[in-house]
């Protein structure tokens, strides 16, 4: 073999090693996962979590979503961490998360704003035979705070507080979302907040065993709510959603929200709020939490900043200026 040949074999084998080592590169750069934080087996947000993982599985083939289970606290932790890349969170947790108050020892800075995906009224539950007639009939009750990590125990802790309640004037029980139920109809717990959509099909079931009821806030409390806590609106469970409640219920409502951190990269970002907004059937079909999913309330109950790829989704669209 001449010396020219040779060459020129060494030549062609440098070429498709880097050939090689540049399609493994490309196709490392373009496979990207994205693990969604939820709630507990049985929570709303594990259901929101798992059906935007398969939309995403449908529509963005690059990205490789997976649902992983939480609750609200432990996702902005876990936000805060980069454990995962999105996670579903509600408007009181987030506030507590940004300012590093209750449950989180210090601020978490990182969270930034994707979308809102519900509005989620407080289901103030209780056991018919406990005689609780307002939230100020608590006091010395067992009051469900809900597993460890959700945003409930927030709900609680500040719906509590302008009743001059504290975690310390109530036996505190924690149950699983699966728990409820039959914690609430048996007595173990004797009043749980419930912040959901509504209605709710677990709830209905809790209602038509009559041993469960639903109760209201008053209006003053309402206001003290959200002037102390504006990260709530005020809000009603619509009378006939649920048997034996003809009369509107007067509530607070948080916002069941999808954030993630600084970091992620602005094109996922922007790719993963286009794909939501724009397969909104996609998503009703699926899912009731859905239902009132739009672009007019994707910013409702923000109350960290907006994530670059958001904004620039959301600007595209005409929903906010430059």
């Amino acid at each position: 073999m001449g010396q020219q040949m040779k060459v020129r074999m060494i030549m062609m084998r440098v070429l498709l090693i880097a050939l090689a080592m540049l399609l493994s590169g490309t196709a490392f750069a373009e496979e990207t996962f994205v693990r969604i934080g939820t709630s507990t087996v049985g929570g709303g947000f594990y259901l929101i979590g798992n059906t935007i993982a398969q939309l995403g599985t449908q529509k963005l083939k690059e990205i490789n979503f997976t649902a992983v289970t939480g609750g609200s606290i432990k996702n902005c932790i876990n936000l805060g961490t980069k454990e995962i890349e999105l996670g579903m969170v509600q408007s009181s947790t987030v506030n507590e998360a940004w300012n590093g108050i209750n449950s989180f020892k210090t601020p978490i800075k990182s969270l930034r704003y994707v979308t809102a995906i519900y509005f989620m009224p407080a289901h103030i539950l209780v056991n018919k035979d406990a005689g609780i007639q307002s939230v100020a009939d608590f006091k010395g009750k067992r009051v469900d705070f809900g597993s460890v990590g959700q945003g409930i125990e927030i709900n609680t802790r500040e719906i509590l507080s302008v009743h001059d309640l504290s975690e310390a004037d109530v036996r505190v029980e924690r149950f699983g979302r699966n728990e409820v139920e039959e914690a609430l109809k048996v007595g173990d717990s004797q009043a749980h907040i419930w912040t959901t959509n509504a209605p709710n099909a677990k709830i209905s079931e809790m209602i038509r065993s009559e041993k469960v009821g639903l109760i209201g806030l008053e209006e003053e409390k309402i206001k003290e709510i959200t002037e102390k806590f504006p990260h709530y609106a005020p809000a009603v469970i619509p009378g006939g959603l649920y048997p034996g409640y003809d009369k509107d219920i007067p509530v607070v409502a948080a916002v069941g929200s999808l954030l993630t951190y600084e970091d992620m990269p602005e094109d996922t970002i922007y790719k993963i709020t286009k794909m939501l907004h724009e397969n909104n059937k996609f998503l009703s079909d699926r899912l009731n939490y859905f239902n009132g999913f739009n672009l007019d309330m994707a910013l409702a109950g923000m109350s960290v900043p907006l994530h670059p790829g958001a904004k620039k989704y959301y600007v595209e669209k005409g929903l906010i200026k430059e």
